[in-house]
């Protein structure tokens, strides 16, 4: 997934307005355990910084980091790209909070797949960022085929009949994406779902049950009614998902519970994720170690950093 455009960054500052050509090397330091994420973007923004004068290294996109670790390391001179440090934590902190948010979730849910749909919580230029992070944490993308099969909201409430939306939905996709159609827009959700399981057969591959507005137990007592219908009516194959604010900690104790939910959508959980704060430190100036007060001088030892080619 190709990056967004970088932000812009201030051209101005006092860096430039002078004729220093110090070569410094500054580190990016996590400062709560996560999810690394947000490199491709924090690459295109040093790619716009005269490239060929600086080095870089970062860990993998998608690594895990504890507090305290580097996760970035510039070198060059600093009239380059200093005005971008508070840009690059930036763009590292929200995506790497979007990535630890899912990741917390994927873990929780698995082997159940997390699918993200998309958040309504962020501006429509960051959407693929946030999918791209959402990805990087373990969900499934909403070009993926589950993402794909959903018969949207809007055509059911348009169309006033869940098979009727589905029948539509299913003309016009391809036949390898699975069809999931919400079951609760209209009526009892247990019986809407073996209504329309039963009138399109195996084209059917699983319902989905709103989780918002309904406590734990109320959910659970939903999907183990749809699930005992289902079966009853001969369709244990048509599978149960969630879309909701379901946290991680619901879906790791409905997994040890075996609630019956075969996977989970979800979106605003994600982009509403608090980001996760860097720390941006001057470790080296002309190749002397150097430091603030409180810090240790010199660059910080870490097998893990990888040497990243901007050519």
């Amino acid at each position: 997934m190709p990056p967004n455009p970088p932000p812009p960054h201030p051209t101005g500052d006092h860096c430039k307005q002078t004729e220093n050509e110090s070569i410094a090397t500054i580190e990016f330091m996590a400062e709560q355990d996560g999810v690394l994420c947000g490199l491709a973007e924090a690459l295109a923004l040093l790619r716009t910084l005269h490239p060929e004068l600086l080095q870089c290294w970062t860990l993998e996109q998608g690594s895990t980091m504890k507090c305290g670790d580097v996760v970035m390391r510039v070198r060059g001179r600093y009239r380059d790209y200093g005005s971008a440090e508070n840009a690059l934590a930036g763009i590292l902190a929200v995506s790497s909070g979007w990535a630890t948010a899912a990741r917390a979730l994927a873990k929780a849910a698995k082997p159940a797949p997390v699918v993200f749909t998309g958040a309504s919580t962020v501006h429509p230029a960051l959407a693929a960022q946030l999918e791209n992070a959402a990805v990087t944490g373990g969900c499934a993308g909403s070009d993926s085929a589950l993402g794909r099969g959903i018969v949207p909201r809007a055509l059911i409430l348009l169309t006033g009949d869940t098979l009727r939306a589905l029948q539509c939905f299913d003309q016009t996709t391809p036949p390898e994406i699975p069809r999931l159609v919400y079951a609760d827009l209209f009526h009892d959700p247990a019986d809407e779902a073996v209504r329309v399981a039963l009138a399109v057969g195996n084209r059917l591959s699983g319902v989905i049950l709103h989780a918002d507005g309904a406590s734990d137990e109320q959910l659970r007592a939903k999907l183990e009614r749809v699930r005992a219908q289902l079966d009853l009516a001969g369709l244990p194959r048509v599978k149960i998902f969630v879309h909701g604010a379901i946290t991680a900690a619901q879906m790791h104790e409905w997994k040890i519970e075996r609630v019956p939910v075969n996977g989970y959508f979800a979106g605003d959980l994600i982009g509403a994720a608090p980001p996760l704060p860097f720390a941006v430190e001057m470790r080296e100036c002309d190749g002397k170690p150097l430091a603030r007060r409180g810090q240790t001088a010199g660059t910080t030892p870490s097998l893990r950093l990888v040497r990243i080619d901007f050519e």
